[in-house]
């Protein structure tokens, strides 16, 4: 989780980032590409707290570790000069159902030890970025911000129907991104990495994001490469004012697939 009260910083960045794309020459023409990947994951931490009662659990307590979760995501991109904008969707579910182990309160409500429970973890994410190439050729440096929007939803219910509690929200997460890219000949790779901290800046709040991803693809056909990749995600917030505390960090691979569209 991610207070929306976080820092401004990178949301003026691609507010004035975006307002620099129409002084490209008209010359230049825009460069579309599609990608799609998707692979196992692995949840290496998931800490929750919901209410200021509310009993701390982990991802083991509610059995997000005991197998692997899919995991895909979805971008279109549109590249003007040295400008880059990037749409991505990426979802995420988890749905376990386990025996609790020991009371845990959710919010307001108690479920006692013992009682089999279905637990729903969605979080899913959009986000926009921009990136300005720094360094363009066989090793391409491109730097920017992006803007995510946070849909979460957790929940307990009991498999008897009796009881259910859950925590929902929607909120934004700005952040800064970088993307590097060295590509010699046919076969390339990336470096991407999208980051932001309110450490100490927003109040009480404390949070942190982090998508990072090491990319390796080559071209099958023109204008159509696979890829694969390792990636990792995470991040979370202490809110004292909702008394919500969530962190979370997870590991995937995948395959991919990227289209460049020609106008």
């Amino acid at each position: 989780m991610f207070h929306p009260s976080c820092s401004r910083l990178p949301v003026l960045a691609s507010i004035a980032a975006l307002s620099t794309v129409a002084a490209t020459p008209a010359t230049a023409r825009p460069r579309f590409a599609a990608t799609y990947e998707a692979g196992p994951g692995y949840v290496l931490q998931n800490d929750n707290r919901y209410g200021d009662a509310g009993t701390p659990y982990e991802a083991a307590d509610v059995g997000q570790q005991a197998n692997l979760a899919r995991l895909e995501r979805t971008t279109v991109s549109m590249a003007l000069g040295r400008h880059r904008l990037i749409a991505l969707y990426a979802p995420l579910q988890l749905s376990t159902r386990v025996a609790l182990a020991s009371d845990l309160r959710f919010r307001d409500t108690l479920f006692l030890g013992g009682t089999v429970v279905d637990h729903l973890y969605r979080f899913d994410g959009l986000r926009a970025s921009y990136l300005y190439a720094l360094r363009e050729g066989d090793l391409s440096v491109e730097v920017g911000a992006s803007l995510q929007v946070r849909d979460a939803d957790v929940a307990f219910t009991s498999v008897d129907g009796r009881q259910r509690a859950n925590q929902t929200d929607i909120g934004l997460v700005p952040a800064l991104k970088a993307r590097a890219t060295w590509a010699p000949d046919r076969t390339w790779a990336m470096l991407e990495v999208d980051a932001s901290s309110t450490f100490g800046l927003v109040g009480d709040t404390s949070g942190g994001l982090y998508d990072v991803a090491l990319a390796v693809g080559y071209p099958v056909r023109r204008d159509v490469d696979v890829y694969a990749n390792l990636r990792l995600l995470g991040g979370g917030a202490e809110v004292p004012a909702q008394a919500i505390d969530n962190w979370a960090n997870f590991v995937s691979a995948a395959i991919g697939v990227r289209l460049t569209l020609r106008p």
